[in-house]
């Protein structure tokens, strides 16, 4: 097999696979009662759901107008600020005692959402970063149907299994998830060497970037909610909700829809970056977890 091929193979199959995998497997963890919850804390859930869909999109806009090193690194930003919340920020969530109800409500709808939303802003940002030179053509209707069909499509069957045969799908999922995960991880470490001379070049600049995204956002995101009212547990489920996100799906429209590998870094920076961040988001939250649950927080 040629490097060709390997590059190939990545794109058409391993990487698109693997996020099938991954969206089947948050399927077999959904039942009906988990969408029953959107509607049981409809403030904190309107916040969260709108902050997401316009604080991250400006903030990874401004910066890749402003500071981005290349016009493809600059698209990878903007694909990055505009991902939903990612399933890990329900287990970080719980982890910090906040509202996981609201985290997985806040997650479901906004993964619904992105597959309308997200061809705009690839549109966009692939007609003002990358022009015609760049000689892209994604039609803007296969773009839905592409996203559609490695989200909503293989969640919405693993939901179906999950109704259907609930004790074959909580054995299945460990194992399914488990599997992609690692095939998908491995496909970031192709795509890091494929990329190595960018990255070389670019690579504290990446960093600080995707560091000043997380950073800039969630502290945008805890200075609003302080004034609005919310406890102590929906302010965690909001922040954490606003650093944990899909890289994957990203990386997907960057390598399997678009063809640029180097449009995947920022989402691949991205991973460890907002791991470290969350982490010290979590340790502060438990921190200030001694307070009562109904008392506004000062997290």
């Amino acid at each position: 097999m040629t490097y060709a091929d390997l590059m190939g193979l990545l794109g058409n199959w391993l990487l698109p696979g693997s996020l099938i995998a991954i969206m089947a497997s948050m399927g077999l963890s959904l039942t009906a009662d988990d969408f029953r919850q959107v509607f049981r804390n409809r403030r904190a859930l309107i916040f969260g759901v709108c902050s997401m869909l316009i604080v991250p999109p400006a903030i990874g806009i401004t910066l890749a107008l402003t500071v981005a090193p290349t016009a493809a690194l600059a698209v990878g930003f903007v694909l990055l600020a505009t991902t939903p919340g990612g399933m890990l920020s329900n287990l970080f969530t719980d982890m910090a005692k906040g509202d996981l109800a609201l985290s997985m409500s806040m997650t479901l709808i906004l993964s619904m959402i992105y597959i309308f939303v997200v061809p705009f802003y690839a549109h966009f940002a692939l007609l003002h970063f990358m022009g015609l030179e760049a000689d892209v053509n994604v039609p803007l209707a296969s773009f839905f149907w592409d996203i559609f069909s490695i989200t909503v499509l293989p969640a919405a069957i693993g939901f179906a299994v999950r109704a259907w045969k609930p004790d074959f799908a909580i054995w299945f999922k460990r194992y399914l998830k488990n599997i992609a995960t690692i095939v998908l991880f491995s496909s970031f470490g192709v795509i890091l060497y494929d990329q190595v001379p960018v990255l070389r070049q670019n690579l504290g600049a990446l960093f600080w970037i995707t560091v000043a995204l997380n950073v800039v956002m969630v502290a945008v995101v805890m200075t609003i909610v302080r004034f609005a009212g919310f406890t102590r547990r929906e302010n965690v489920a909001i922040g954490i909700e606003h650093l944990m996100r899909q890289e994957g799906t990203a990386i997907f429209i960057a390598v399997s829809i678009v063809g640029n590998n180097e449009m995947s870094l920022p989402m691949i920076m991205n991973t460890p970056v907002a791991l470290c961040v969350v982490m010290l988001f979590v340790a502060v939250a438990r921190r200030t977890g001694r307070q009562a649950q109904g008392e506004p927080a000062t997290i």
